[in-house]
């Protein structure tokens, strides 16, 4: 009987694995394995075709073993139109060139499994895969004369499911005659540090990609949370820190200026706010050096619509170098077969401007396609726009540009492994690409037009409240020492100059003042009673600091009946919470004094603290003098009746 609770127990708890039904008890009991996912993980984007008219084309997937796999072949794209559509996912609408009979997968390990299909313009027969299928694609076309994009239509039968991709294989016979240059440039933003391990992952992806030219745009609301983060050590953040500075350490890899999308340039321009166009660009290369101690190169990347009146105003500041978005173009470049060359804003003297691709640039910045998928088409379009123009006189240029947190790292992977062989594409950083002979190169316009931008508005208390913002956090932070506190207040002063209307303004700039204000109110002049033992000592000024790092600063003292000879004002440096000031004085005309103490920055520009001390001093009080006085009245009545007895004595003997 002792054994039975335990017999009931068993009973138990096989009833309620029943109860919560067969997919829990088929999970526990069994033990059995879920079905993967169905991706496509990996997709050879070109092959040759060799002497013998033959090629292999290796493609790998997420599947069961009990899955089939069939692989269809379109006719080459001939316009880019058609192949947006493939990369939508949508047929060609064309007849397919050849198919594959349903590949078995049951050489499937761990989930994934690889096939090799043979393309070929004869009858020879294909290669057999690992359980003796011979998958094979038979082309059309003469032998020497099959290349172009072919879209791929994959079709993944697991179960009752059936999954279905399009992608694009690129097939050679040819040598490329002109390689695209290709520039790809992963922004890190604010809204990357939403996932910092995310963001981190893809910058150590980068990092791996040491022998690839890359390209990393800089962006200071991101950069200055980063700093604040890791002067915490907290986890996300020093992660970030961490992946960038080796991300930037390959002499391959580069990093531009990105302000913030939303960045007023215009607005700062017409309110004669000149100075901070340019802090707004500098802001992020100080950052990055701080950071990294890499320098940023000259081009800047400016993600949002942008005014001619903001272009000229960054050429006017010495920034004649841009890469714009293509949407902040009246026209898309990448809609038109002119593409690929430096052009100059039309109306904008001095700046030098290129276009991210926006169709690349969105597929970039992703979506729920597997990473495989994702750069199978990149890097098929990329091939595309070579065939476009494949004997062009000149070189042309493609830019992507996507956010770091949305580029997985095994796209990454991908995209750099395929950059790196393709023959058609050259991977290269941004400064090359601003040749200005380049400049309607290729039947390419000179000149494009910007597309229209509704200005912003900014009221007179806007503009007034921002100049002194912008002076008062300028003059503390030349007294800031050490932390990152200069840091985050210019980044919440340029963080006001952005896109919107006044009020929104204004609460941007109520909140950098605030922030400003609370430093300020770390530091205080001890307001306690001082005694001076008399004229001549030295005046101790007391001053306490909360804030953590040090701060260089000046002591300015005043008082009516108190002279100081060797000046009013005293530097410091705030490098304790107390620190005490010796301040010489000379004359005192008063027995007590109000002293008026007042902490600055070292150019005097703004105060730091402010604080009335009442100073006593003992040595010039009536009642001292009256006691001195009485005190050598006393004296002198001892020693003349001293003297007299003296004196008498001598005669009575």
């Amino acid at each position: 009987m002792a054994h039975r609770p335990r017999t009931w127990w068993r009973a138990i708890a096989g009833a309620v694995v029943v109860a919560l039904g067969a997919p829990l008890g088929h999970g526990v009991i069994a033990g059995a394995a879920p079905s993967p996912t169905p991706a496509l993980v990996h997709q050879q984007e070109v092959v040759t075709l060799g002497a013998s008219g033959a090629a292999s084309l290796a493609i790998t997937v997420s599947a069961d073993p009990s899955a089939s796999l069939r692989v269809t072949l379109f006719p080459p794209l001939i316009t880019r139109g058609a192949l947006e559509g493939v990369v939508a996912g949508h047929s060609p609408g064309v007849a397919a060139v050849a198919s594959t009979p349903a590949i078995p997968l049951r050489c499937s390990r761990h989930g994934a499994a690889s096939v090799a299909v043979t393309l070929t313009t004869t009858r020879r027969a294909a290669a057999p895969t690992c359980d003796g299928a011979r998958p094979r694609l038979r082309l059309t076309c003469a032998p020497g004369h099959c290349d172009g994009v072919y879209p791929l239509r994959l079709v993944l039968d697991q179960g009752v499911t059936r999954t279905v991709w399009w992608s694009l294989v690129t097939i050679r016979a040819r040598s490329a005659v002109t390689p695209l240059s290709v520039a790809l440039i992963e922004t890190l933003t604010r809204a990357d540090l939403a996932h910092p391990l995310r963001t981190a992952d893809a910058l150590r992806a980068i990092a791996r990609a040491a022998t690839t030219p890359l390209t990393l745009g800089a962006d200071y609301g991101a950069l200055g949370p980063i700093i604040l983060g890791k002067d915490r050590s907290a986890p996300g953040p020093t992660d970030v820190a961490a992946a960038l500075d080796r991300a930037l350490a390959s002499g391959e890899h580069r990093a531009v200026d990105a302000p913030p999308a939303e960045t007023d340039f215009a607005g700062l321009a017409a309110h004669h706010l000149t100075t901070q166009v340019l802090q707004q660009v500098n802001l992020s290369s100080d950052l990055l050096r701080t950071l990294t101690g890499r320098y940023v190169d000259g081009p800047v990347l400016l993600s949002g619509p942008i005014a001619p009146g903001g272009l000229a105003a960054l050429a006017r500041a010495g920034e004649t170098r841009v890469v714009l978005a293509e949407d902040a173009l009246a026209a898309a470049p990448s809609a038109t077969l002119t593409w690929g060359t430096p052009f100059r804003a039309t109306g904008v003297a001095g700046a030098l401007a290129l276009a991210t691709d926006g169709p690349l640039s969105a597929l970039l910045a992703g979506d729920a396609r597997s990473a495989g998928l994702r750069a199978a088409l990149i890097l098929g379009t990329l091939d595309f726009l070579h065939y476009e123009a494949p004997n062009a006189p000149a070189p042309r240029a493609v830019v992507l540009a996507g956010a770091l947190s949305t580029t997985s790292p095994a796209l990454i992977d991908d995209l750099v492994t395929g950059l790196s062989d393709d023959p058609f594409v050259r991977p290269t950083t941004l400064t090359p690409l601003f040749d200005p002979g380049l400049v309607g190169a290729d039947g390419a316009p000179a000149t494009r037009a910007l597309a229209p931008v509704a200005p912003s508005t900014w009221s007179g208390h806007n503009v007034a409240s921002l100049l002194t913002v912008i002076g008062e956090v300028n003059s503390f932070a030349q007294a800031v020492r050490s932390g990152p506190v200069a840091t985050a207040l210019r980044v919440a002063v340029a963080g006001a100059e952005q896109v919107g209307p006044p009020g929104r303004r204004q609460g941007a700039i109520a909140r950098a003042q605030a922030a400003l204000d609370a430093q300020l109110g770390l530091v205080t002049v001890d307001a306690s009673t001082i005694t001076l033992a008399g004229p001549g000592t030295t005046l101790p000024v007391t001053i306490h600091s909360s804030a953590g790092y040090d701060l260089a600063a000046v002591v300015h003292v005043s008082a009516e009946g108190l002279t100081f000879p060797k000046g009013t004002a005293v530097a410091v440096n705030l490098n304790a919470p107390t620190v005490s000031v010796d301040v010489p004085t000379a004359r005192a005309t008063a027995s007590s004094v109000t002293l008026e103490v007042a902490l600055t920055t070292p150019n005097g520009q703004l105060e730091l603290a402010r604080s009335a001390v009442q100073v006593r001093i003992a040595g010039t009080s009536i009642v001292g003098y009256l006691l001195t006085a009485l005190s050598l009245l006393v004296l002198a009545w001892w020693w003349w009746r001293t003297t007299r007895r003296r004196t008498v004595g001598r005669h009575a003997r």
